[in-house]
């Protein structure tokens, strides 16, 4: 009777780890905002991109890519390119740290309201979807975000990430020059990728998956995808939603969470089934030790 009563005690209890076995995979999260894409572990100092080109700048030289970054082949030297940012029909440019603006960059002229930004200042970025809407950095790192009316304001000052070391600097800025999205990335040496959504009122952590040292940044409208030249490789984030808990598709987490609630349900009845055999029943004897 008691070897009876001790292998129904094993079989319920190897009963939840067998549902538990039976139950559909689990869902795969959603796909990491950065993805690696070249020269993994060595350091690219920057990125820049031209109707079918990606050029990047390595230890050895400068790599130029045809193929969206699938194969690169060395080139003698950079190609030249284009100074002046073109973004929605209006070009920007910094000049001996004046902001100039105009319809092309044949006709630029001061931004009437900007700030001077120091004569090193070259950092500029704006979103053709949202017109007017300009961010740029100054010498001294300090980062400058001008409205649709024009007027300029602080928007931002990089703080030190703890300890005595100074704060990152910022090292890229880019946003989209054809309307895909409103975002504008800023490229730092400390913090990874930030980003806002709002003309640089409000910065977001946008790194999951990027190196802490991020040296250049660049936008490829027809890929719809930022590529991210930093101390660890040649990274790609394909334009997407703001970071973002892991996402399940379909059926799949509502069929796991009724799994699990299944299982639960039936280790309580054989916690309670198991108690019962092993509790002497009315009038039997307890065995001795």
């Amino acid at each position: 009777m008691a070897t009876e009563r001790r292998r129904r005690l094993r079989t319920l209890a190897l009963l939840p780890v067998l549902l538990m076995l039976a139950l559909p995979p689990r869902a795969h999260a959603a796909q990491a905002w950065w993805q690696p894409l070249a020269f993994a572990g060595q350091r690219v100092d920057s990125v820049s991109t031209a109707p079918g080109r990606l050029l990047v700048h390595i230890a050895a030289g400068y790599e130029v890519s045809t193929d969206g970054g699938r194969t690169f082949s060395s080139i003698g030297a950079a190609p030249t390119a284009a100074t002046v940012l073109v973004s929605g029909g209006v070009a920007w440019d910094i000049r001996d740290g004046v902001v100039l603006t105009g319809r092309s960059a044949d006709a630029l002229h001061p931004d009437p309201s900007a700030p001077f930004l120091g004569t090193s200042a070259h950092l500029i970025a704006a979103p053709a979807a949202a017109p007017g809407v300009v961010v740029a950095v100054g010498s001294d790192n300090h980062v400058w975000r001008r409205d649709p009316s024009g007027r300029w304001a602080t928007s931002f000052i990089l703080l030190p990430a703890g300890g005595l070391s100074p704060p990152p600097q910022v090292t890229a800025l880019a946003a989209f020059t054809t309307p895909l999205s409103l975002a504008v990335y800023m490229g730092t040496d400390g913090y990874g990728v930030l980003l806002t959504q709002d003309g640089g009122n409000d910065w977001t952590r946008a790194d999951p998956g990027l190196p802490e040292n991020v040296l250049g940044l660049a936008t490829d409208e027809p890929a719809r995808s930022l590529y991210a030249a930093t101390d660890q490789g040649l990274l790609v984030h394909q334009l997407q939603t703001i970071p973002a808990p892991p996402v399940y598709h379909d059926s799949a987490l509502l069929l796991r969470w009724l799994g699990i609630a299944l299982v639960a349900l039936l280790a309580s009845v054989a916690a309670v089934v198991s108690l019962r055999l092993a509790l002497p029943r009315p009038g039997e004897a307890v065995p001795r030790q």
